[in-house]
C-alpha cells in the first residue's frame, strides 16, 4: 500500500544529500540512488537537482513534498484503522517480558478460532512498535501506561534479591532482612515501580548500613553494572531469569508486583477478544 521511496524521498529532502540520507537510514549511496530514480520514473518529473554540493529540490520536488508528507500520515492513519479487523495477535518480547503466562491463556483462547499469532522483538521500551499488540510483564507505571497501553492483572510475583555468586550472601538458601546489612543494593525509582519508595524505607528502618541505590531502567547493562559494583539488585521472580548469572534469593518479606498483559487502550479485534477471554477465564476460577 505505502511506496517506501518515499521515506527516501522525505529524508533526502531533509538533509540535502544522497550520502547524508543512506547514513541516516543505514542503507547504501546507491541504494538511495536507485529509490530516487525509481521514484522519478514513476513520477515522470525530475524531484531534486544534483550537482557536487548535494541535492536541491526543483520547484515539482517542492510540491510533491508536501504530499509525500500527506500520504505517508494518510498510509499510516489507514493501516492503524485497518488493523482493527486483523486476525493476527502480535505479541512483543524483550528483555521486561516474562514468559510463563502467555502460552497458556493463548491455546485455551485460540482454539478453534480462525486467528494468527506473530512476535516481534522490543529493542527500545520507551518507543513500542506501533504494531505490537501485547506485551506480557510487570506492572509499571513507566514506560507502557505512558503510551497509551493498559493493563490486566493476572497474578502476581515476589521480590526476591538477586545476589552476585561472589557476595557473601550467594551461599545462603535464604536470605533474613538482617542478611543485607553492609551490602550495596540497586532498586527500580519510584516513578517507574510505585512500592519502592516503601520497600526502601522498610531496609533502612530494618538493616544497618546498607546503601541503596536507585536506577531508572532494568536491562542487561544494569545486571553488568551491579555484577562488577558487587551489589545485590531487587528484582521479582518472574524476571529472575534475566538476571543470570546472579542467584536470585527469597527473603522474608511481604512485597509483590502484578504480572499481566500491557494492550493497547484501543485494541484489535483478536487483542479485545482475547483481553475478555481473561477476564472470563478469572471469573469462572473465582466461581470454582
Amino acid at each position: 500500500m505505502y511506496d517506501h521511496e518515499i521515506d527516501t524521498f522525505i529524508v533526502v529532502a531533509k538533509l540535502g544529500s544522497f550520502s547524508a540520507a543512506a547514513r541516516a537510514m543505514y542503507i547504501s549511496k546507491p541504494a538511495v540512488t536507485q529509490q530516487i530514480n525509481l521514484l522519478e520514473t514513476k513520477l515522470s518529473c525530475k524531484l531534486f537537482v544534483r550537482d557536487s554540493h548535494g541535492v536541491t529540490l526543483t520547484e515539482a520536488g517542492k510540491l510533491f513534498l508536501v504530499q509525500a508528507h500527506k500520504i505517508k500520515q494518510l498510509c499510516l492513519a489507514t493501516k492503524q484503522i485497518l488493523q482493527n479487523y486483523q486476525n493476527t495477535l502480535t505479541v512483543g518480547t524483550g528483555y521486561l517480558s516474562t514468559t510463563n503466562l502467555f502460552d497458556h491463556y493463548w491455546t485455551k483462547f485460540a482454539q478453534n478460532k480462525q486467528v494468527k499469532l506473530k512476535f516481534q522483538e522490543i529493542k527500545d521500551y520507551e518507543q513500542i512498535p506501533p504494531n505490537i499488540d501485547l506485551i506480557e510483564g510487570i506492572y509499571s507505571e513507566e514506560p507502557l501506561p505512558k503510551q497509551g497501553f493498559l493493563f490486566k492483572k493476572i497474578t502476581t510475583t515476589p521480590l526476591m534479591v538477586a545476589v552476585p555468586p561472589t557476595n557473601i550472601l550467594a551461599q545462603k538458601k535464604q536470605l533474613k532482612i538482617t542478611d543485607l546489612n553492609n551490602q550495596r543494593i540497586w532498586l527500580v525509582k519510584n516513578n517507574v515501580l510505585s512500592q519502592s519508595a516503601q520497600i526502601q524505607q522498610f531496609i533502612q528502618q530494618n538493616c544497618h548500613h546498607v546503601n541503596i541505590s536507585n536506577y531508572s531502567v532494568y536491562n542487561k547493562a544494569q545486571v553488568n553494572a551491579a555484577l562488577l559494583n558487587n551489589s545485590l539488585i531487587l528484582v521479582h521472580q518472574a524476571l529472575a531469569s534475566s538476571c543470570a548469572p546472579f542467584l536470585v534469593k527469597k527473603v522474608a518479606w511481604n512485597f509483590d508486583a502484578a504480572v499481566g498483559f500491557f494492550y493497547r487502550n484501543h485494541p484489535n479485534n483478536v487483542t479485545h477478544n482475547f483481553i475478555a477471554s481473561l477476564i472470563t477465564s478469572k471469573s469462572k476460577s473465582a466461581n470454582g
